[in-house]
């Protein structure tokens, strides 16, 4: 009989009255981020090239006037410490869609607070995507 138990970090696999313990989990890449070039994640996300069939946003939480996107494919958040600070943490929020929609973005740009991919128009902090 096999029994999978989580214990402080360590995946524990018990067979047979047999203790086998197995390596730290690693963080999966959807955990990274690189929050002072958020087009990194872009690229991630894209299979660096390989799809350009979806519109992608990836923002930090505080650069986010609204927002709205339709037919999601997948989405995601992670924590991690602004670019440029040594301590505190901000949400970073990405979006895979296929449909339209749009972001409004509030502060400067730039790829420390936003970036996007696919089919679009730009009004200044406006983003309007188009169905892919």
């Amino acid at each position: 009989m096999q029994t999978k138990t989580m214990a402080k970090g360590l995946t524990m696999l018990v067979l047979a009255g047999t203790l086998s313990v197995a390596a730290p989990q690693v963080a999966s890449a959807s955990d990274y981020i690189n929050p002072c070039d958020l087009s990194t994640k872009i690229d991630e996300l894209q299979g660096f090239g390989s799809d350009k069939s979806k519109n992608i946003v990836v923002y930090k939480e505080s650069a986010r006037k609204s927002s709205r996107f339709n037919g999601i494919v997948s989405s995601g958040t992670v924590r991690a410490t602004p670019c440029g600070e040594l301590f505190g943490l901000s949400n970073y929020h990405w979006v895979v869609f296929k449909g339209d929609g749009e972001f409004v973005r509030k502060g400067d740009g730039g790829y420390r607070n936003w970036a996007f991919y696919g089919r679009w128009t730009r009004n200044d902090s406006v983003v309007k995507f188009h169905r892919r």
